[in-house]
């Protein structure tokens, strides 16, 4: 693993769909970034995330999150707006993490992995935003940029498996969000998203 680091990463624009960062003054010993450990870039992002076939990624009611067809009054809604939050990463694993959450009734829910593997919506704890200090995270994921505005995201929790659409048996018209097996490498376009920047 990585020794501490004394500078932090603070976000600044993006251009052509990367992500551009200064690197700051040194950061206070208590934010230092050590072994197994990730940090809080500043400051979030807001993107909607959708399907090959340009569903966009919801929150619904019932607590699950779903891909859907939006008009373009409905993707105004906060329930499809997402925020990406970058971690900097002690391991200095060539991918960058984040952490994908959308505001709900005033909540901050995150995209978290439950132990079977499957996705769920779980509130925020403010108190792991700044740092977690572990090597892995249940709502953390390694994203990878595939090409331009394409992205897949490798759960830090389970290597091998990620975030994936698939259509749901009752009603083929919408998809639900699930963990796949693969690998960064292979082609698959249910793993692969497409991550916009949101219109005001």
């Amino acid at each position: 693993m990585a020794t501490c680091e004394d500078s932090h990463l603070k976000f600044i624009q993006t251009f052509n769909n990367s992500f551009y960062f200064k690197e700051t003054s040194s950061a206070p010993r208590e934010t230092e970034l050590c072994s197994d450990a990730f940090r809080r870039c500043e400051p979030p992002i807001s993107r909607w995330i959708q399907s090959n076939d340009q569903k966009f990624l919801v929150l619904k009611t019932s607590g699950k999150f779903e891909f859907e067809d939006r008009t373009v009054h409905d993707q105004g809604q906060p329930d499809c707006k997402f925020e990406i939050q970058i971690y900097q990463d002690s391991s200095l694993n060539k991918y960058q993490s984040v952490m994908l959450y959308v505001c709900a009734d005033g909540e901050k829910m995150m995209i978290s992995c439950k132990n079977n593997k499957e996705v769920c919506p779980e509130p925020m704890d403010p108190k792991v935003l700044k740092m977690i200090k572990a090597e892995k995270h249940k709502a953390l994921f390694w994203w990878k940029c595939i090409s331009t505005g394409k992205y897949k995201f490798e759960s830090t929790m389970y290597p091998d498996y990620f975030l994936a659409f698939e259509r749901e048996e009752d009603t083929p018209c919408l998809h639900k969000l699930i963990l796949r097996h693969g690998s960064m490498d292979e082609v698959d376009e249910s793993r692969i998203f497409c991550v916009n920047k949101c219109s005001p």
